[in-house]
């Protein structure tokens, strides 16, 4: 028997250990429309890039080069919503 297959790690076990050091936990919460906006965003990159692709492997253009500027948007998306939530999240 390996010695690395142990007892199970209790997760918050580590969590005291940091707070006796001095460490900061910090815990943020985040607003539930940006989970549901990140969900979305996340979701609408992933079935357009897939579409991108199955039309390149088609050699349908026209098509895949939409679903590619979809993914784009998408991805400009995703990064206007994380730099909303961080400076929302500075302002508290």
């Amino acid at each position: 028997m390996d010695d690395s297959e142990g007892d199970p790690v209790d997760p918050g076990a580590y969590d005291d250990d940091l707070e006796e050091e001095g460490a900061l936990i910090l815990v943020r919460q985040v607003p539930l429309g940006v989970v549901f906006a990140r969900i979305v965003v996340v979701s609408g990159m992933g079935i357009t890039g897939a579409l991108a692709i199955f039309f390149l492997i088609g050699l349908i253009w026209w098509p895949a080069l939409v679903s590619g500027g979809l993914t784009m948007v998408f991805l400009f998306l995703m990064f206007f919503i994380e730099r909303g939530a961080e400076a929302s999240s500075r302002k508290k």
